[in-house]
């Protein structure tokens, strides 16, 4: 007599040691999201409000990254809405911490001091985006502290000439101060720290070009 299947029997899909937990989200990301959509957001009718617009449309702006006031002024502005609207609509986002310059530009300052970058590029690079001269200072100092610099700038060479092996010592040099260059430390530096790095064989000139 056949056998009738089992009843009840969960489908492969439907195991339950299957199921995956959910990804973990920034408190950054969260945050922007609870306040681009507040309680009752879904049953209200759309708005074409201007501060609302522009609160709205900053908030998707943060959800990408972190920007500084005049960034998100920089952004809002060709979208044609009034500056007195997207005024108080920064306003609003400052008041509640998901606009701050300082906070910002600490965090900016630190990860491109992570990746090698000196407190005169990280200054440049925050008024670049709108950052107040000062603030700037004050957070690219705070992350590369100038007692620190040297150490730095030699830390930065080292682990970079790492990748170089192989070349001509001159080539090395070159590329080797060019890197560092580009991240903002100064000639003079490069040069002490480069020359010291880089054995040159007798009669290669090891000035920069």
């Amino acid at each position: 007599m056949p056998q009738r299947p089992e009843q009840g029997r969960p489908k492969p899909e439907q195991d339950a040691g299957s199921t995956r937990a959910p990804a973990r989200r920034s408190s950054r990301a969260v945050a922007v999201e609870k306040a681009e959509q507040p309680p009752g957001a879904a049953e209200r009718p759309a708005t074409h409000d201007p501060v609302t617009v522009a609160r709205e449309a900053a908030l998707r702006l943060l959800a990408v990254r972190a920007r500084s006031r005049a960034e998100l002024e920089r952004r809002l502005g060709p979208r044609g809405l009034p500056e007195e609207a997207v005024a108080v609509a920064l306003d609003r986002l400052e008041a509640v911490g998901l606009v701050d310059d300082e906070a910002f530009a600490k965090e900016y300052a630190e990860s491109r001091a992570g990746r090698g970058a000196d407190a005169a590029v990280i200054a440049r690079d925050l008024r670049a985006r709108g950052v107040d001269t000062d603030l700037a200072a004050r957070a690219s100092g705070a992350a590369v502290p100038a007692d620190e610099q040297a150490e730095r700038c030699r830390q930065v060479a080292e682990a970079r000439l790492v990748r170089m092996e192989g070349l001509r010592p001159e080539v090395q040099f070159r590329r080797l101060a060019g890197y560092l260059d580009r991240r903002g430390y100064p000639a003079g530096l490069i040069d002490a720290v480069v020359s010291d790095l880089i054995n040159f064989e007798e009669g290669v000139h090891s000035d920069r070009v």
